[in-house]
């Protein structure tokens, strides 16, 4: 007898009718085809386990021989990242998908932004939802100042709904005639600059029992120490990894270049094969987009130079300003953590990805010895 699965969307839920004995490829066929999407790579269809954890159909399986919560609702988003979202996702629905899911990401905090560029993401998702501002039409109410932002930034600011409100409108007054297209895949190129988007993050130990975080990502894995997610201190690149592998807890990584595998451990049996799945799966899209780039450049919408260094100009002056205007209503002792770590970083002068070579320089070997002596005072 059929059965009815419901799967949401950034745009909405569906339902679809399955035989008990379909595989992950037929569920997510259909879904491909309820959103007019080719074959997508970077996505897949999530679920949540009987033990509450998140991971995703395996596509040669049967749906319900995985381990699935009961009565929960699948999730269509992307499992893996691209390294360039103006370049590898080719249609304007799959651009508009990713957008979505890195905008509600970035609201929950789930992807660290600092204040300033959230309001600006804010306005810029009202440019791509309402087009050009209309006092006419577009009244300040339209400005649902809670769902645009994320509450963090609400805390540390003494300001009242309408004068973010006002804030926010003014942004979206600097995006005039930009297309909705454009405004897309202009947010997704600043948000792949952020220092925690794309990372999946998990709790690891290395021999010495130190907690630390691993962080997957599509171009490598990274180490951070346990009370720091923004900053990595070492790195391993997709290049440098042979092979991959587990046994219960224990992970080994060997190296291209030989000498000592990488070892951690992960507590936990199931979340071991996601980090194992993500880990190939990034790999093989690495590799893959270094052998045939041309597979994975051209998304229709080019923009020449001269134009590309005119509106990073103009972004760094609305951002500027933005910041300016906030700084005068910030409560500092509200900062969290990550506004610390962050403001650290730019205080250096270094970004997401001055840190990433930074954990990544010097010899592989070398930095297997540091993640094996790292301690909890370190961490």
């Amino acid at each position: 007898m059929s059965k009815t699965v419901v799967v949401d969307s950034p745009v909405g839920s569906a339902s679809y009718t399955v035989a008990p004995s379909a595989k992950g490829q037929e569920l997510f066929d259909m879904v491909l085809q309820k959103h007019q999407l080719r074959e997508e790579p970077l996505y897949g269809v999530q679920y949540t386990d009987k033990k509450g954890y998140l991971a995703f159909l395996k596509l040669e399986k049967k749906i319900f021989a995985h381990h699935i919560q009961a009565g929960t609702s699948f999730q269509f988003r992307a499992q893996f990242y691209p390294e360039n979202a103006g370049e590898e996702l080719k249609s304007p629905e799959i651009q508009y998908l990713f957008y979505l899911q890195i905008l509600d990401a970035i609201r929950k905090d789930e992807i660290y932004c600092p204040n300033e560029l959230c309001v600006f993401f804010a306005a810029l998702s009202l440019q791509i939802t309402h087009g050009d501002f209309n006092e006419a039409l577009h009244g300040p109410a339209l400005v649902d100042v809670p769902r645009h932002l994320p509450p963090r930034v609400l805390a540390q600011h003494h300001l009242a709904t309408a004068d973010w409100q006002d804030r926010i409108v003014r942004t979206w007054q600097t995006q005039r005639g930009v297309a909705r297209a454009t405004a897309v895949l202009d947010l997704l190129t600043i948000a792949q600059d952020l220092e925690q988007y794309g990372v999946t993050y998990f709790e690891v130990t290395n021999k010495k029992g130190t907690k630390l975080w691993l962080g997957v990502h599509s171009l490598g894995m990274d180490i951070y120490r346990y009370n720091n997610k923004v900053t990595p201190q070492i790195g391993f690149p997709w290049n440098e990894i042979r092979n991959i592998s587990f046994n219960d807890k224990k992970f080994r990584i060997k190296m291209t270049t030989g000498g000592s595998d990488f070892k951690f451990y992960a507590p936990r049996y199931r979340v071991n094969k996601r980090i194992l799945l993500l880990c190939v799966g990034n790999h093989k899209l690495y590799m893959a987009r270094r052998r045939n780039p041309a597979a994975y450049t051209g998304s229709g919408v080019a923009e020449d130079r001269a134009a590309v260094e005119t509106k990073i100009r103009n972004t760094k002056t609305i951002l500027q300003s933005i910041r300016g205007d906030l700084e005068t209503s910030h409560d500092a002792s509200k900062a969290t953590r990550e506004d610390q770590l962050h403001a650290d970083q730019e205080r250096q002068g270094l970004d997401k990805f001055k840190t990433m070579k930074k954990a990544q320089s010097g010899d592989a070997n070398k930095r297997v010895t540091e993640f094996n002596n790292m301690t909890d005072s370190e961490a």
